[in-house]
């Protein structure tokens, strides 16, 4: 067994997998409100069809990861304490190997055509501004207000120093 194989039998669904148990832990969710959920937060760019969804659903069940429910006729399923734990241990992956993840933006630079790949930039770096303007807004729901005004001044600082770099990189006789 190779082991991508085998990682995709110890995390059923991954991404997928792992957004549902993180939706589940505000309420149950039901697969059509995932697939919903997945199309908004990806701006239309991804929405996954029932026979993505309900096999990784059923999986994190299998586990013991989520628990379904039954609401009517509906399905709907629920996060379970090995959810929440499995959970806790992709959150600390993720903030201890966080640039990781923001590194698989190469990934999708490289299938690009070359002549796309200027408006890919523009996109991530649009969205990369939208979501610290999200996250440092009037809504408490993702930070504290301390950790918004960090946010704040590190973007500040950052976006300086790339205004810079690009005046550098732009002038003439500056070859990189």
């Amino acid at each position: 067994m190779t082991p991508a194989r085998s990682a995709s039998r110890r995390w059923p669904g991954g991404l997928i997998g792992t957004y549902a148990l993180h939706l589940m832990e505000t309420a149950p969710i039901y697969g059509g409100e995932l697939t919903r959920r997945i199309e908004a937060s990806t701006h239309g760019a991804w929405r996954p069809g029932a026979g993505a969804v309900y096999p990784i659903l059923q999986g994190l069940v299998a586990r013991g990861d989520a628990a379904l429910v039954m609401a009517g006729r509906r399905k709907t399923y629920r996060i379970t304490p090995r959810g929440r734990g499995r959970l806790r241990i992709v959150r600390e992956r993720m903030r201890s190997g966080g640039s990781r993840f923001a590194e698989l933006r190469g990934l999708i630079l490289d299938m690009a055509l070359p002549a796309d790949r200027a408006r890919l930039l523009e996109v991530h770096l649009a969205r990369a501004i939208e979501s610290v303007v999200l996250a440092t807004g009037p809504s408490d729901l993702l930070l504290t207000s301390g950790q918004k005004l960090r946010l704040r001044r590190r973007a500040a600082a950052l976006l300086r120093h790339g205004m810079t770099e690009l005046a550098r990189a732009a002038a003439p006789g500056v070859r990189r």
